[in-house]
């Protein structure tokens, strides 16, 4: 069985507002039909014809409907990119199992409170009453592609190479006066200056009680443009870049350790540095930076997660969010107790609700 993504609730509510829209589509044309023979015919289609004809209209449009949602989905879910499958396996629902939804969310919406029901389901599923009725599961029809390790980075040490460099022409001028000229004249004499070799040596012994961070680059040159994408508490702290205030470089700079690389599902990034809290609006706590993530799916809690480190590594803590949070590591899904530290390692992917965070980098 393949890993599946479970469909977004944005995706999931304009699917049916898409199906919504050609049902009402449908019922209007019908009653226009109607409505026009009975114009043109002088009455002789009764408008009480009107009524079983909406009806039958309806019935057709409902069925039909079904049928889409259990084999490849529905109209509005083809457009969205969803489909409707068992809980248990990735098969599809198949039209009895379709029909029931169907049925089951039509009764609970009668009283409003069926419409809101997936909201009261905490997983990342978001399974409504009507889909725990059948044992379905909407998923996201396009494929996830597993975050892949970066490559480790190996270093090449630097040998002393002897250069040496070519004779270099050095050009005399000699006076040369005759005894008859009545002037002094000049004649260029070349002669060639012995060959001094040129030595690169080796870079300067590495300290290993000081740590490399693997961001950094290993080596700048100071001519070269600083970009402007790198965060400024960064760029004065990289060994041999000057300062943007026109200082000079200082080997003695060491650049904060990166505690983790954090990439949002829509493309965000977070570079944590020190202990960090996120949520839709964390509040400020001693010795925890707050950062605020905009989350429209409102899967976010207000403080929903905790990334901070030690000398082990990375962790990551779920602060009693309403949603939790659950590491995707290798395709196997775990959640974590609230309050209780997990390591995070690269290529993790924390799934927050509809949201996923992946981790590009951790120590």
């Amino acid at each position: 069985m393949t890993e599946r993504s479970p469909a977004t609730m944005r995706h999931r509510v304009l699917a049916v507002v898409v199906d919504s829209a050609i049902g009402g589509a449908v019922v209007a044309v019908v009653s226009g039909v109607v409505v026009t023979l009975s114009v043109l015919t002088a009455g002789a289609v009764s408008l009480f014809a009107l009524l079983p004809a909406v009806s039958t209209a309806s019935v057709v449009w409902f069925l039909l409907h079904t049928a889409m949602q259990g084999a490849r989905g529905s109209i509005g879910m083809r457009f969205m990119g969803l489909r409707l499958e068992h809980a248990a396996d990735d098969a599809g629902l198949g039209f009895g199992r379709a029909l029931g939804r169907n049925l089951v969310w039509a009764l609970t919406g009668s009283v409003i409170v069926g419409f809101f029901s997936p909201l009261f389901d905490a997983s990342r599923w978001r399974r409504g009453w009507h889909d725990l009725a059948v044992g379905a599961v909407m998923t996201d029809a396009v494929p996830v592609a597993a975050p892949r390790r970066p490559a480790p980075i190996e270093r090449v040490p630097v040998a002393a190479v002897a250069v040496s460099a070519p004779p270099v022409p050095v050009v005399e001028r000699v006076a040369s006066v005759p005894a008859a000229a009545p002037a002094p004249s000049l004649a260029p004499v070349v002669t060639t200056a012995p060959a001094a070799p040129v030595v690169i040596a080796d870079p300067e012994p590495k300290d290993e009680s000081r740590p490399d961070p693997a961001w950094a680059p290993a080596s700048v040159s100071p001519s070269r443009g600083i970009p402007r994408t790198l965060p400024v508490d960064v760029i004065s702290t990289i060994p041999g870049v000057p300062h943007r205030d026109g200082r000079p470089a200082s080997v003695e700079q060491v650049a904060p350790p990166v505690i983790a690389i954090l990439r949002w599902d829509d493309g965000t990034r977070h570079t944590v540095y020190d202990a960090s809290l996120f949520g839709r609006g964390p509040g400020q706590q001693e010795g925890r930076r707050s950062v605020p993530v905009r989350d429209e799916t409102l899967s976010l809690s207000k403080t929903h997660f905790e990334i901070r480190a030690d000398e082990q590594g990375s962790w990551v803590v779920d602060r009693h969010s309403l949603n939790g949070v659950v590491i995707v590591r290798g395709g196997q899904p775990q959640r974590l107790l609230p309050g209780q530290p997990a390591r995070i390692w690269s290529g993790d992917v924390l799934e927050l609700g509809d949201r996923r965070l992946t981790v590009e980098s951790a120590r």
